[in-house]
């Protein structure tokens, strides 16, 4: 009877397996992205990368709603010859997005990239000031929650609208 048993034991492992190794297969229709903080968009030549909310957060790790949340991503211009510019940001996850920085509004050069709510250093000229881009989601609805992600859309003078869901930032220190 122990002899039976092992074998149907040995035959369920291996149903199992063969289960487990078809699922494993090569499928090219999955898109792998990188599990890294930050949601990804693209239009075309035009492209979004590591957006994330950073909302404010009480002692308790409670969402402020009222206080201003930075929004943060780069956005990258494909195009070799042509200029991008980021004519607004919205989301219905607040009441107003604000978009700030040098004089001549977020242009994005050809074949380059802007980072937006990053420090800036400008060597070129080290005497200079950093005049940082930033984004600032004010006036925040209940939908956002940490952890979870919101749709925001980015509208652009070339590529048109390109929306998608951004992440919120979880609490920085948890409570036990």
């Amino acid at each position: 009877m122990s002899v039976s048993f092992t074998r149907l034991s040995l035959l369920t492992c291996v149903a199992a397996l063969s289960v487990a190794l078809v699922g494993c297969g090569d499928n090219e229709d999955n898109d792998l992205d990188s599990s890294n903080r930050g949601g990804d968009g693209v239009a075309g030549e035009t492209s979004i990368e590591n957006a994330f909310i950073i909302p404010a957060y009480l002692g308790s790790c409670v969402l402020q709603v009222d206080a201003p949340a930075p929004l943060t991503f780069t956005v990258t211009n494909n195009n070799e010859l042509e200029t991008e510019r980021l004519l607004d940001i919205s989301t219905p996850a607040a009441e107003t997005v604000t978009l700030t920085g040098p004089d001549g509004g977020l242009e994005i050069a050809p074949q380059a990239r802007v980072a937006v709510g990053q420090p800036v250093e400008n060597i070129n000229q080290p005497d200079a000031p950093d005049q940082p881009y930033l984004a600032v989601l004010e006036g925040l609805t209940d939908d956002v929650e940490p952890g979870k992600s919101v749709p925001v859309t980015f509208t652009f003078a070339r590529a048109g609208e390109l929306t998608f869901n951004v992440g919120v930032d979880a609490c920085p220190t948890q409570v036990n």
